[in-house]
């Protein structure tokens, strides 16, 4: 039987052509105008990758923070009362440094305070030496100072301690900032609310208003914005402190506008009671007495 060997037409696929045995030769012809697999491809894979990668995207993104509604009940102030309880008395030992247009100062302290009237306040040379010593007590305010001689009284603490550190602060203000503790006859007058995540405590009471700032969640007393008759000015605590009573700051920074405070606390300690001779003048000789409020 004699066999063709040419190519079998109903073998023979479209777009080939017949290779003879021993050549392994492949030509391709050019496909039809209006069909184009190979681009098609490769636009069906671009939009599956772009798929793929928002999918990926999606399941990677971080969810929405939602926005903090403020609480429906106002602040619980039993945890300031307990704390300003707890710092009632106490004695703090603490580095000081004051920046203002007519003083500079930096120095070692320490305050004694026992309930509403008793403060006694001494600075230190850096040999240890008394400073300068302010004491407070049922009689009155009275500032010693060593290198002068000079026993200093007026009517206001405030007048003495422009005197001793050239600033115009409160007495009652600093004591309660170094404790970190709200006085107590403000905090039945408090009024709270809640703005930009955070609790605003205001007080506007004995002609001095207050406002504590304090973080909402863990509730620590961020600073404190004060407005009297002799000072207005902001205090801030670094880090911020916590509301458990015997929590104590680290760094404080009080500043207004004509001078700044910062204070570095070593040691501070509630305490019971102090002996009776810590909130009066020693008996010294040669010292002069000179009433400020004669002098202006």
């Amino acid at each position: 039987m004699k066999i063709d060997p040419g190519p079998s037409q109903a073998l023979q696929a479209p777009g080939f052509t017949f290779v003879e045995p021993g050549r392994w030769k492949m030509s391709v012809r050019p496909f039809s105008k209006g069909r184009r697999p190979a681009y098609l491809a490769r636009r069906f894979f671009l939009l599956f990758c772009l798929i793929v990668l928002q999918v990926i995207a999606a399941g990677c993104a971080r969810p929405p923070i939602p926005a903090q509604k403020p609480p429906s009940v106002p602040f619980e102030t039993s945890r300031l009362k307990e704390r300003s309880d707890f710092w009632r008395d106490y004695q703090c030992k603490f580095r000081l440094r004051v920046d203002s247009q007519t003083a500079k100062l930096s120095s070692r302290a320490i305050i004694f305070v026992e309930g509403r009237d008793l403060v006694r306040f001494e600075t230190f040379t850096p040999f240890g030496q008394t400073a300068a010593l302010y004491v407070s007590n049922n009689t009155g305010p009275a500032l010693f100072v060593p290198s002068q001689k000079v026993i200093f009284t007026a009517q206001r603490p405030e007048t003495l301690v422009r005197e001793f550190l050239g600033v115009t602060l409160p007495v009652d203000v600093f004591r309660f900032v170094l404790a970190a503790s709200i006085p107590p006859e403000q905090i039945d007058s408090i009024e709270s609310r809640f703005d930009a995540g955070m609790w605003r405590l205001s007080s506007n009471s004995g002609g001095s208003y207050f406002e504590w700032q304090v973080s909402a969640g863990l509730p620590v007393l961020q600073g404190v914005f004060v407005r009297s008759a002799e000072f207005e000015g902001r205090i801030t605590y670094d880090p911020p402190v916590a509301l458990s009573k015997e929590a104590v700051p680290d760094k404080i920074r009080i500043s207004s506008s004509q001078w700044s405070m910062e204070i570095l606390l070593e040691d501070l300690k509630s305490a019971s009671q102090f002996p009776p001779s810590t909130f009066f003048m020693p008996n010294l000789p040669d010292v002069r007495k000179v009433d400020l409020d004669k002098t202006k």
